[in-house]
């Protein structure tokens, strides 16, 4: 299941803020009928920031993989 990493979320206030308000702008966009171009832009702008995440938790989880000793490690004796 799919569990959000907070501190990623966290460490970058502005990307967070523009996430959320990009998804609530195109949430409720159908109700006042803006031009394709403004809809296809902000779900361009939805994607990037969406990728942006995950790659700083992919990049988060590994360095906390690779931060790891020996001792840490399960199955390394």
């Amino acid at each position: 299941m799919f569990k959000p990493r907070l501190d990623v979320f966290l460490a970058f206030p502005i990307h967070t803020t523009a996430l959320v308000a990009n998804f609530l702008t195109l949430l409720f966009l159908p109700l006042v009928r803006p031009p394709i171009t403004l809809s296809v832009l902000l779900a361009a702008l939805l994607v990037y920031l969406s990728m942006f995440f995950g790659v700083k938790s992919a990049a988060h989880k590994n360095s906390r993989r690779l931060s790891l000793t020996d001792d840490d490690k399960p199955g390394v004796r």
